[in-house]
């Protein structure tokens, strides 16, 4: 995986660094060395991390208090869509939207769980669809839905599944409109993969 790590204080990501880089994981950061910017997007001939498309997830590492300025990298990862995972002790993290995951003790698996995670995606969707009346409750918030939508990401890739039952005319009216709804919530991974099923 490649993983932007983000750390309001000195040192506070150094466990989940080591962590992540015994497993073979690749770092990015998106803080300079040398301090000359408040981010490397924002350097002369500078380039943020997110824009290349790759970043599977993002780590804040957290020591407790108030946002720090240092970890508007996760803010920014949050809002590419990127999942941010907040390592360490749970009463330390703050949450950086819908795509926030916690782990507090199996940093690797929960990395891994995230990056794959297209939860949030599907919320969109489903949000976006009821608003417009291209389903209704009792196609997506029922026990059994009839109607429901899966989102897997891959590196640089979402694969969406919409799940129409068999013989229902809506099906391509459902499937479009998800898929402009998932481009909507998500502009910045390059592909979308759109998958229509009969259940």
């Amino acid at each position: 995986m490649k993983v932007l790590l983000v750390e309001g204080q000195t040192d506070a990501a150094a466990a989940a660094e080591r962590e992540l880089r015994e497993h073979g994981h690749t770092i990015e950061r998106c803080t300079p060395h040398d301090r000359s910017a408040p981010c490397r997007g924002l350097e002369p001939l500078g380039e943020c991390p997110l824009d290349s498309g790759d970043i599977d997830v993002a780590v804040v590492g957290r020591m407790g208090g108030p946002l720090a300025a240092d970890e508007r990298g996760a803010l920014c990862a949050a809002r590419y869509r990127v999942p941010v995972v907040v390592a360490g002790n749970p009463r330390d993290a703050v949450s950086f939207g819908p795509g926030t995951h916690l782990a507090p003790t199996d940093l690797i698996g929960a990395c891994e769980r995230a990056a794959q995670s297209g939860d949030a995606h599907v919320a969109a969707i489903r949000r976006e669809l009821l608003m417009a009346g291209v389903v209704t409750p009792a196609d997506v918030d029922v026990d059994d839905p009839p109607v429901w939508f899966a989102v897997r990401r891959e590196p640089r890739r979402l694969r969406l599944e919409v799940h129409v039952p068999d013989g229902d005319p809506r099906l391509a009216s459902i499937v479009k409109a998800a898929g402009h709804a998932i481009r909507n919530f998500d502009q910045h991974t390059p592909v979308i993969d759109v998958i229509a099923a009969r259940s």
